[in-house]
Parts: structure tokens; C-alpha cells; sequence
């Protein structure tokens, strides 16, 4: 995708930690915890959240704690989120 769309910025958020603010903004634009909650996380798996997942805040700080609770990649444009392996939609929102 890199190779057709090189505007395309990137982050690795394991070593440049996301806030509050942006895990809110990817769990809140693409519908919710389940669309981009890494179910296979230990975490997530420990709390049975792939059954009953938490309300946005829970995720929120237990993501901004633990980034692998986020599936990846993440695409945001404009207000859009696309989270997981989207590719078809990420090419089609980047135009």
C-alpha cells in the first residue's frame, strides 16, 4: 500500500505511545471496542472481552497501557478509522 500511496505516514506506536485521546478516537470512529480490539491479546482473552466486550473507556486505558490490544494496521482519514486487515477499504478511502 506504501509503494502506491507514499504520502502515507507512519507510526510505530510500541515505541511512540499513543494517548488517551487517539486510542479513544480509533475505538470510537470505526463502531466500537469489538472493531478494533485485538481478541487473541492475553488480556482481552483473561477478561472475556471477546464475549462480552468492556464499555470505551475500560479499552481506552487498558489499550493506552497495553497498545497490542489494538489491531493493526490503523488507517485514519479525515474522521474515518479502518482498523485490521482492511486492505481493499484503506486503498479505497485513500482514493
Amino acid at each position: 500500500m506504501r509503494a502506491q500511496h507514499p504520502e502515507i505516514g507512519d507510526r510505530n506506536y510500541a515505541k511512540v505511545p499513543l494517548t488517551t485521546e487517539e486510542v479513544r478516537a480509533i475505538v470510537v470512529a470505526p463502531g466500537g471496542v469489538p472493531t478494533v480490539m485485538n481478541a487473541r491479546h492475553e488480556t482481552a482473552q483473561a477478561h472475556g472481552w471477546k464475549e462480552n466486550p468492556p464499555d470505551v473507556e475500560t479499552f481506552v486505558a487498558a489499550a493506552v497501557a497495553e497498545c497490542n490490544l489494538l489491531r493493526r494496521p490503523i488507517l485514519l482519514v479525515g474522521g474515518a478509522a479502518l482498523v485490521g486487515n482492511q486492505a481493499d477499504a484503506m486503498l479505497k478511502a485513500l482514493g
